[in-house]
C-alpha cells in the first residue's frame, strides 16, 4: 500500500512539473493550504481543550496575548492554511525562476509566508499590540513594520536550521534539483536507499538516458536493482518514442544549460 502511495505521488509530481509554472504553483499552493487548514484545525481544537482544563483549576492567571497559533479551530485553520499556501506557492515558484533549491531559495519562502501569517493575525483580530493592557493599532504602517519583522524572524530561522541540517548530515540542498528525476525514479521502483550511490558516483538527471549496467555497478548497486532500474529507463523512452514526444530528454537538457 505505501509502495502504490509513493508511486502515485511521484508520478503526479513529474505530471505536475511539465505543467505552466501558474498551475504547478497554484496547485502547490492549494494543496498546502488544504494541508494547512487540517493542522490547524486539529490544533484549534486541542487549544480548545486544554482551555477548558485549564479553565477549572481556580484561581487560574488570566490568559496572554492570543497569538498566530492560538485561538479557536477556525482561526487557526485560516492562519495556517495561508501561512502554507504562501509559503509552498512563492518557495516554488522562486526556485524555478533561480533554478536552485537552496537556502536562500526557502528563506524568501519563509519570509512571504511569515510576513502573510502576520497580516492575517492582526487583519482577524489578534492585532499589533494586543496583548492586556495594550491598545490595538489601526494604522497600516504598524501592520506592515510587523509582518516584515515576522517575515524577517521566519526566514532567519529556517535559514538557521536549515544550514544546522546540512552541517549534521553533510548534504547540500542547492544539488537536489539535480537530482529530480532520478529521486522519483528511485521512489517509484522503491528503491530510495539507493540515493546515496547515485550521488556518490554524481549520475545526475542528465545521465538518466545514458546508464549503463556497467555504470550502476560502479555505484556499488546490486544485480536485481540495476534490472529494474534499466527496464525503467528503457521503458520511459519507449513510451516517449511511442507518445510522439520527449518530455523526459526535455527535462534532462533543460538541467545542462
Amino acid at each position: 500500500m505505501t509502495n502504490a502511495f509513493e508511486t502515485k505521488k511521484a508520478q503526479f509530481e513529474e505530471w505536475l512539473k511539465t505543467q505552466p509554472l501558474s498551475i504547478e504553483v497554484g496547485v502547490t499552493s492549494a494543496s498546502s493550504a488544504l494541508q494547512g487548514g487540517v493542522l490547524g484545525y486539529t490544533l484549534g481544537l486541542v487549544n480548545q481543550s486544554l482551555e477548558k482544563q485549564a479553565a477549572s483549576i481556580p484561581n487560574r492567571p488570566s490568559p496572554l496575548a492570543t497569538g498566530s497559533f492560538s485561538g479557536p479551530p477556525k482561526v487557526l485553520a485560516l492562519n495556517l492554511a495561508i501561512f502554507t499556501a504562501v509559503q509552498g506557492g512563492l518557495t516554488l515558484a522562486v526556485k524555478r525562476f533561480r533554478g536552485v533549491d537552496d537556502i536562500q531559495t526557502n528563506m524568501i519562502g519563509m519570509l512571504g509566508a511569515g510576513a502573510a501569517l502576520s497580516l492575517t493575525t492582526n487583519l482577524s483580530g489578534g492585532g499589533v499590540g494586543s496583548a492586556p493592557g495594550h491598545v490595538k493599532s489601526t494604522k497600516p504602517q504598524d501592520y506592515l513594520t510587523d509582518a516584515l519583522r515576522t517575515g524577517v524572524l521566519f526566514a532567519v530561522l529556517n535559514g538557521a536550521f536549515m544550514k544546522a541540517g546540512q552541517w549534521f548530515t553533510g548534504t547540500n540542498a542547492s544539488q537536489d534539483i539535480y537530482y529530480y528525476h532520478t529521486n522519483c525514479m528511485l521512489t517509484s521502483l522503491g528503491l530510495e536507499k539507493y540515493e546515496k550511490n547515485f550521488r556518490k558516483g554524481m549520475l545526475m538527471d542528465d545521465c538518466l538516458t545514458l546508464l549503463s549496467d556497467s555504470a550502476l555497478k560502479e555505484v556499488r548497486i546490486p544485480p536485481g536493482p540495476r534490472l529494474r532500474i534499466l527496464h525503467y529507463i528503457s521503458a520511459r523512452k519507449r513510451q516517449d518514442a511511442t507518445h510522439g514526444h520527449q518530455e523526459f530528454d526535455k527535462d534532462v537538457r533543460v538541467l545542462r544549460v
